[in-house]
């Protein structure tokens, strides 16, 4: 199941380029890597996005493990990687990635706008007891009481949707299920939260 690993706002405006790259620090040279090992990102566009304004990836690169970013700059004779496709977005939509491809962007110089709500999600399998990158926290094994107290977020996000549409049946997150765990979304719970983005897995 995955467990959400962050969440930020980027590109506000006219944004600086971000130069391509794959998300994941761990698992690369691992025997059991796979085209999941670094789990996929929910990207929520509050403007929209274009191909001047947007993320463009390679698509299919998040099976073939990581990637010579310099030989196919190189190859391609350019930055514009000849397979590259922009993700493009009306607002509100939301993008879902995987996290091992091949993506980045180019400088914003259009008139729009993009502010993005990413949120990363990683399968229990590839955290639990792994070493984590320590990108935006110390460096630490994620153990099961980490990825507890990281995930309650999920159960605080499904009661919060369960309160603004009460005729809906709730999701049921499966681990917080057999845990017999329940949250309740209220001002203590969001006081709670402060600082939370120094749990995130970083993997």
């Amino acid at each position: 199941m995955p467990f959400n690993e962050a969440l930020f706002i980027k590109e506000p405006g006219r944004g600086a380029s971000v130069a391509w790259h794959q998300d994941g620090l761990t698992h690369w040279n691992s025997p059991d890597w796979d085209q999941g090992s670094h789990g996929f990102n929910f990207m929520a566009q509050l403007y929209g996005c274009t191909p001047a304004n947007g993320v463009w990836v390679v698509p299919g690169s998040h099976k073939r493990g990581k990637a010579d970013i310099p030989a196919m700059v190189a190859a391609a004779g350019s930055e514009r990687l000849p397979d590259a496709v922009p993700i493009v977005c009306q607002p509100g939509d939301v993008a879902i990635t995987n996290r091992q491809a091949l993506h980045g962007s180019f400088a914003n110089t259009s008139k729009d706008w993009r502010i993005t709500l990413n949120f990363g999600f990683h399968r229990r399998r590839s955290v639990l007891g792994v070493m984590g990158g320590g990108v935006h926290n110390a460096a630490a094994v994620y153990d099961a009481e980490r990825i507890r107290e990281r995930a309650r977020l999920i159960g605080y996000g499904i009661d919060a949707r369960r309160q603004r549409f009460p005729a809906e049946i709730p999701f049921i997150y499966a681990p917080h299920a057999a845990a017999g765990a329940t949250y309740r979304w209220d001002a203590a719970a969001k006081a709670s939260i402060k600082d939370y983005n120094l749990l995130d897995l970083s993997i």
